[in-house]
């Protein structure tokens, strides 16, 4: 078996059948095998893809057990040499599949590799940075974004240092050299993992020849609470995880600031929208985690 294609589905049924007939469509001549790790949704997706898609390796979780442990879940039942991690609302437009893993056994087994996430216009979207400094994420307090690569520039293969989950190619040999996701982490998973392959001395490419359409964002666009909450939260993790405890301490106050200056700003916009009172509900709820996580030690991701 040449590649296992793990794809991770909750309440996105639509976009998980639209994901699979374009893989079909594309990934012909290639061995290759998918698994669909369902978090329990509400739709009908666990009993749509045995009528359509029998092939496909289906694993039904009674709970939402997270997005890195659903990949991990995955990952355990694969028998492919490469793994290639796929969000279930991405769809293939060419061969770009077979492209990457073309490209993917010619380099060294300690690579990961992404392609070029396109949005539904085609236009290039951001899918790769540098990593999460202190720096980095004092400037984005004023919306000032300096961890971006200028991938308009990249059309060749390009050595990164994070890319996007949504769709990461590599080696299953990977996982003895640095272990699982870390299931913990939710918004982070991608960077930690990336960020302890570079630390074990291995390397993370941007393929640009290869293309994926990501619309991006919509699972967790049904729970905006839970996103921003586990978003910030993880944060702190990997900050607990990887760095001292002084500069921990200085991430825990960035994003307090970040949460309350958010929390403040959509509070006095919110009796004039809809969409800004659910900011503010989803940023007060998020504040009680951070209270939470940083006084009594919750590291639940719900």
């Amino acid at each position: 078996m040449e590649l296992s294609i793990i794809i991770v589905s909750y309440n996105v049924e639509k976009l998980v059948l639209e994901c699979i007939e374009s893989i079909y469509k594309y990934l012909n001549g290639t061995l290759f095998e998918m698994i669909l790790v369902d978090n329990n949704s509400t739709d009908n997706i666990v009993d749509t893809i045995p009528k359509q898609f029998p092939e496909v390796h289906l694993i039904k979780n009674i709970s939402n057990v997270g997005f890195s442990e659903a990949n991990n879940q995955g990952i355990k039942a694969a028998k492919g040499d490469y793994i290639l991690l796929l969000n279930p609302d991405t769809y293939l437009i060419d061969d770009s599949l077979k492209k990457m893993l073309t490209y993917a056994k010619t380099l060294d087994s300690s690579t990961i590799i992404t392609p070029q996430l396109l949005n539904t216009d085609h236009s290039i979207q951001t899918s790769v940075w540098k990593d999460k400094s202190l720096t980095v994420m004092a400037l984005e307090l004023l919306r000032v974004f300096i961890d971006r690569y200028p991938l308009k520039e990249y059309t060749a293969p390009q050595t990164v240092e994070n890319v996007a989950g949504a769709a990461m190619l590599f080696p299953k040999s990977i996982i003895e050299r640095i272990g699982y996701f870390d299931s913990e982490l939710f918004w982070m998973e991608d960077f930690d993992f990336c960020y302890r392959l570079r630390q074990q001395g291995g390397q993370v490419i941007y393929f640009p020849e290869s293309s994926v359409v990501h619309y991006g964002g919509k699972s967790s666009a049904q729970n905006l609470t839970l996103a921003y909450a586990n978003a910030n939260i993880s944060k702190l993790k990997f900050y607990e995880k990887h760095s001292s405890a002084f500069r921990t301490f200085l991430a825990e106050t960035i994003i307090f600031i970040h949460i309350t200056s958010r929390l403040l700003l959509f509070m006095v916009l919110s009796p004039f929208n809809k969409n800004f009172r659910s900011q503010f509900s989803a940023y007060a709820f998020t504040l009680r985690k951070y209270f939470r996580y940083i006084l009594q030690n919750d590291r639940t991701l719900h």
